[in-house]
């Protein structure tokens, strides 16, 4: 080799030697704060531990110290973890701004557009999620307890029609599709009926095909390359223009109608243009559009899968079971009409479903990022530094709950818990499932409603069971929300008078 080669090699050796000290180097940027370097790769720092719940686990509880908190690099880029209630209410009200993660939210993005919320920043998200906050005010949602229960009386006689375990996260999302259709823009798609509806059909492949691209699927370019005429590009083109022709076309209809002061709906959609109506503001049409898109996707994946997990849990403690129908026979009876003021006087199925989104929340984790430096305990964190709130592991720490934090005991949110030693400010911030802060879940009333009216109309005609051989419900593959691989496996049976 001569002297150009050698000279070649050493600046070729020499950049790889900076790439690395710069990019690739996994060092600890906080003192004294853990920071479990076994779990680091090189460039990708601990991505592969968050792309499992059991990943996730060796992060968030076992490398964590006596106060929760954990360090690392995601990627290239210097995260925390919180996991303590006091410190994950001091991140919520420190900020509410997370960085966009372009291989992620470019797909969102084209799920459910620009407008939506989950997309928008700054100024425009907070004008935009003051007007559609307003569309889940109680007003609205005392009207939409009819339609509610339809599915759910409907659902219950579809768990019925089945002789042995039916798989019920699958029959609850046709139901969430049936309810947000016709809440969310008064379109009844009878999913859980006829499973051919193109709307339905369009929703579910979109939904999956975007956990397929964001997550298992992430490294592969073609999950990227949108132009590429592959089989899975050609149909996602298809079902997004079906999706959003059909939603174009009942936004414009009501848009005239609700001008015209023609008939009123009891729907999220009427609701976001009466409360536009109310502040002399006229909302887009692709706003209206996107954020309808985002509660049909919220509602027929999160919602679903909460209800999934508390019927599972009722079916596994027939004793709570059993508790939870006396409640039900004792304020509503067997056949009296389920309204929402008698949802209200239903404490121990409210602490039911509450304790079943606990241990069980959606979505694993979420991110912040510091705009300024925060002081969090003895540590300053620095400006800049992505935090990782992981929902999951702070609804299930014993810092926040006590040593019985992976007991389902729905009692937990019947007693005061005054004598835990935590403070009432924090208290909010150990529950997560929502999320926190500004940035919390809009629809949070209208999933809590709408599982609820679930589990009574279910529990008043189904006796719920658990199937000898039933696979685990534990999830593990982390996507846009949390899943059973191999679903949740139930057993009913007419509850007799």
């Amino acid at each position: 080799m001569d002297d150009h080669g050698f000279l070649f090699v050493a600046v070729v050796a020499l950049a790889l030697v900076f790439v690395y000290q710069r990019f690739g180097k996994n060092e600890p940027f906080i003192e004294g704060m853990a920071f479990p370097r076994a779990l680091h790769v090189p460039f990708i720092g601990v991505a592969q531990q968050v792309a499992t719940l059991a990943g996730m686990e060796r992060l968030y509880v076992d490398a964590i110290d006596a106060d929760g908190l954990v360090s690392c690099r995601l990627m290239t880029v210097p995260c925390i973890a919180v996991t303590r209630a006091d410190h994950v209410r001091q991140v919520f009200c420190a900020t509410s701004y997370r960085d966009r993660i372009p291989v992620i939210e470019s797909h969102i993005e084209r799920l459910i557009g620009r407008k939506a919320l989950p997309i928008l920043m700054h100024d425009e998200w907070k004008v935009h999620r003051r007007l559609v906050s307003r569309a889940f005010h109680w007003q609205n949602l005392v009207k939409m307890v009819p339609a509610m229960t339809t599915v759910a009386e409907t659902l219950a006689s579809a768990l019925l029609e089945k002789v042995d375990a039916v798989e019920v996260l699958s029959l609850l999302q046709l139901s969430a599709l049936d309810t947000i259709g016709l809440l969310g823009f008064g379109c009844d798609l009878h999913a859980l009926r006829d499973g051919s509806n193109p709307l339905a059909n369009a929703f579910r492949f979109l939904l999956n095909e975007t956990n397929r691209r964001c997550f298992q699927d992430a490294l592969h370019p073609a999950s990227h390359l949108m132009w590429l005429p592959t089989p899975a590009n050609i149909r996602y083109r298809r079902e997004a223009q079906i999706a959003r022709s059909t939603i174009a076309t009942l936004i414009s209809h009501r848009v005239a109608t609700h001008r015209t002061g023609g008939a009123a709906h009891h729907d999220l959609l009427e609701a976001m243009l009466d409360a536009a109506a109310d502040d002399g503001d006229v909302m887009a049409p692709d706003l209206l559009a996107d954020n309808v898109l985002t509660f049909f996707f919220a509602g027929a994946d999160s919602t679903s899968m909460g209800m999934a997990y508390a019927l599972y849990l009722l079916a596994a403690h027939p004793d709570v079971q059993a508790k939870t129908v006396a409640e039900i026979d004792a304020v509503l009876g067997r056949e009296g009409e389920v309204t929402y003021d008698g949802l209200q006087k239903l404490p121990y199925t409210s602490a039911v479903l509450t304790e079943a989104l606990r241990l069980y929340p959606p979505v694993a984790t979420v991110y912040r990022n510091l705009v300024n430096d925060l002081p969090l305990g003895k540590y300053v964190i620095p400006g800049g530094t992505l935090v990782s709130l992981p929902l999951w592991f702070v609804n299930r720490s014993p810092l926040n709950w006590g040593p019985d934090a992976n007991e389902f005991k729905p009692e937990r949110h019947l007693e005061a818990l005054d004598n835990d030693g935590m403070a009432a400010k924090d208290k909010a911030f150990r529950f997560m499932t929502f999320s926190g802060g500004p940035r919390n879940c809009v629809g949070m009333r209208f999933a809590v409603l709408e599982a609820t009216i679930v589990l009574v109309s279910v529990l008043r005609k189904c006796v719920l069971t658990r199937p000898k051989g039933a696979p685990s419900v534990y999830p593990n593959k982390v996507g846009i929300t949390l899943k059973p691989e191999r679903g949740i496996w139930l057993h009913a049976v007419p509850r007799m008078a």
